[in-house]
């Protein structure tokens, strides 16, 4: 019998997230979630791996100028 596969999941990469927050001049957790239009919670809980980054808040990273393959990596 075949095995199914593993779901992947995507996550986000804390560090890579932190430096280009830092690019943007967006030192603040608020100002970064302000930036990216999420809420602070949500990008926290995203940030410390609580919680998966879901399509919203990946979008609203890709719309406000973060690349995927820099920001998120993805796991199975």
């Amino acid at each position: 019998m075949p095995s199914s596969p593993t779901a992947a999941v995507i996550r986000l990469r804390p560090g890579a997230f932190a430096a280009w927050a830092r690019s943007l001049g967006l030192e603040t957790e608020g100002a970064q979630a302000d930036h990216i239009g999420v809420d602070r919670t949500t990008l926290s809980r995203v940030r410390r791996g609580e919680i998966i980054p879901g399509e919203r808040f990946i979008a609203a990273v890709l719309a406000a100028g973060g690349k995927f393959e820099s920001l998120f990596e993805v796991v199975s």
